[in-house]
């Protein structure tokens, strides 16, 4: 079983001097004697410089006195020198004490509430009712009501959203609204009376999945913007009385045609991560960081990301606004690639493709593509770039009464 060993800056270290004749052959000695000698360095002939633990350091005194070497302490560091220095100074402890005391009870208190995703609900109102829960400013944080019992109460007495969410984000209440979706007069659907539809744009009837009304084009035909493509009435308009009114439903796809422009740099530049990880872990009282000089060690990487993971202290179901964060910092590097005139069509076509489809929605696909001019200027790359594409071209029109 592998011993724990507690990192330098718990147990503390000491950098120490040693001025003398024959520091090698007692530098071999100590080595022999097991002491744990580091960053050794050399001023002259005659002086010498380490760092070494606490214990170390006892058993080191004996074999310097026997020696006549002349010791001297140029340096303490780690946690148990941190407290004698807070023991001498109590009233600075004091203060520290009652800051960090301040600091909780402050973090304990929610200072502020906003409300966010609202549109016609007025803030006031959702504040009301939040208050009414037990959130407000000046509200003790763990005196709220858990998050369900929050939100269930605001959706009950707002009936005009669709869902309610609550957070606490530090000293901070957030409300998340989401309204009930009211629909557009143009996009009326069966709830909201009959429709026909209608093309969006010009374009060449591709399929038709009629549901519902009387088809008034077919596979192949041209078709102009505002033209009707399903009717919202049903038979056959040569009979009198047999037209009968039942709204379209359905979908027609039509042939869209696209150009597209593109530039592509020859040059290209990606972060990538080398893999080394530097992870400390330091308090937190409410949204502040203590981060300790004796416990923080410099990150030893120019360009890193950083990740923290909180840890709250618990007490039973109460979080307290107190905990330690690790924090992950990932060393990163910029790297470039100079693409060949191939690979940067290639990309190019990538990038034109995928946000064609984006915006064609979940019945788009493309038929075909084609560059139509390519240009190499300035270490870029000029495409444009032709495609033909299947989308649903019907969009509802409302049939209004006596039409």
């Amino acid at each position: 079983m592998t011993q724990f060993k507690w990192p330098r800056s718990m147990t503390g270290h000491l950098r120490v001097e040693l001025k003398g004749d024959n520091l090698t052959q007692w530098l071999n000695r100590a080595m022999s004697t097991g002491l744990q000698l580091k960053d050794i360095r050399w001023s002259d002939q005659k002086r010498l410089r380490f760092t070494l633990t606490v214990q170390d350091f006892y058993r080191m005194v004996p074999l310097v006195r026997r020696t006549g070497i002349s010791m001297r302490i140029v340096g303490k560091k780690g946690l148990p020198f941190w407290l004698h220095k807070i023991e001498r100074r109590k009233f600075f402890t004091a203060g520290i004490a009652l800051f960090l005391a301040m600091l909780f009870v402050m973090a304990s208190i929610v200072w502020r509430v906003d409300v966010e995703g609202n549109e016609t609900i007025p803030d006031k109102q959702i504040l009301a009712l939040a208050k009414q829960a037990g959130v407000y400013v000046g509200q003790v944080k763990y005196r709220i009501p858990d998050t369900e019992s929050v939100q269930y109460q605001l959706s009950r007495k707002l009936p005009g959203v669709s869902w309610v969410g609550f957070r606490l984000e530090g000293t901070r209440a957030i409300i998340t609204v989401v309204e009930k979706k009211r629909v557009d007069p143009k996009e009326q659907s069966d709830d909201r009376g009959p429709v026909n539809f209608v093309a969006k744009r010009d374009a060449m009837v591709y399929d038709l999945r009629v549901e519902r009304g009387r088809p008034m084009v077919g596979v192949s035909d041209m078709v102009r913007k505002g033209q009707v493509l399903i009717s919202g009435y049903y038979g056959n308009p040569e009979q009198k009385g047999s037209l009968r009114l039942v709204g379209a439903k359905g979908k027609v796809l039509g042939i869209m045609w696209y150009d597209s422009d593109v530039v592509v740099p020859l040059t290209q530049k990606r972060k990538v991560f080398t893999g080394e990880r530097h992870v400390s872990t330091h308090l937190y009282v409410g949204s502040h960081v203590l981060r300790l000089s004796f416990l923080w060690n410099p990150v030893p990487f120019n360009r890193y990301e950083t990740m923290q993971e909180y840890h709250a202290v618990r007490v039973r179901n109460w979080r307290l606004p107190i905990g330690w964060v690790n924090e992950k910092r990932l060393e990163m590097k910029w790297v470039k690639r100079i693409l060949t005139r191939e690979e940067a069509v290639r990309l190019g076509m990538e990038r034109a493709r995928a946000d064609l489809l984006a915006r064609l929605g979940q019945d788009g696909r493309i038929l075909e593509e084609k560059v139509l001019h390519e240009r190499l200027d300035n270490g870029k790359v000029y495409l444009k770039i032709h495609f033909n594409a299947v989308e649903n071209i019907a969009v509802p029109q409302p049939i209004l009464q006596g039409e």
